[in-house]
């Protein structure tokens, strides 16, 4: 694995993505694979899936399953985001991403927040960084998604001639993970195996912009009673002491 200077130069300047291999277990990949789809198998009915004929997502998924706790602050992952978006960054989603047999593309796009903004979008500060867990075998076939390498350079929204010139499908082993910058341009591509694709998509920000979901809806108080700080603080559970510490930092003519 490259180090995380390397890995953080490639997500700003370079191709605005990168691909960190194997960082779970296939066992740790394969329960939390396996969890998914039995959550979204119990919560269809309910309503709480968000559905359309080719592609589920499931919100809320820290409060259910332990791995789901690890995965969202894992160490590593955390240690690159943290670099670009600052320490007391908060959780924007931590969602499952099923994409059935015979989905198509998505359709190409940037995250939020740059795609309720108004382009240019600004360069600096990042706004948002995404982290794509693979919890299965990512290929040619089953849905992979696609980058346009560059692209978060362009500041602007997809060009979709353009997209298609140069996007590159980025395939990977189960527990790999993609971290890509926010403006980078990306979708999802076809699913044309015989099983649906799960994959889990955690969205980082600096604590300054709104989570496009709050990350305490459905929280459950047995999950922050084991929290560690760093999830808690993930969750916005710590926001108004981060907020508290800028204020004492102006105050005494320190910040830095």
């Amino acid at each position: 694995m490259k180090d995380v200077v390397s890995l953080v130069e490639e997500i700003i300047q370079g191709k605005g993505y990168v691909l960190i291999p194997e960082l779970l277990s296939p066992v740790q990949s394969e329960e939390a694979r396996s969890l998914v789809l039995e959550i979204a198998e119990k919560e269809k009915p309910l309503g709480k899936v968000l559905l359309d004929d080719q592609r589920e997502r499931i919100y809320g998924l820290i409060y259910k399953g332990k791995i789901f706790e690890l995965m969202v602050q894992h160490p590593t992952v955390i240690e690159v985001i943290e670099t670009i978006v600052g320490k007391d960054m908060t959780l924007g989603t931590f969602s499952a991403h099923i994409l059935n047999p015979g989905a198509t593309n998505m359709g190409v796009h940037v995250d939020y927040p740059y795609w309720t903004m108004k382009p240019p979008f600004p360069s600096y500060p990042v706004m948002e960084i995404q982290v794509i867990w693979m919890v299965e075998d990512f290929t040619q076939e089953n849905g992979a998604p696609v980058f346009a390498p560059g692209s978060q350079k362009l500041c602007s929204p997809p060009d979709l001639a353009h997209f298609s010139k140069i996007a590159e499908k980025v395939t990977g082993k189960a527990g790999s993970v993609v971290i890509s910058h926010g403006l980078c341009w990306h979708d999802t591509s076809v699913n044309s195996s015989q099983k649906p694709r799960v994959s889990i998509l955690g969205n980082y920000a600096p604590k300054f912009v709104r989570p496009f979901k709050n990350p305490l809806d459905d929280m459950q108080q047995e999950v922050i009673d084991r929290a560690s700080p760093k999830l808690k603080q993930l969750l916005g559970y710590e926001l108004k002491s981060a907020f508290y510490n800028d204020v004492q930092r102006i105050r005494s003519g320190n910040w830095n």
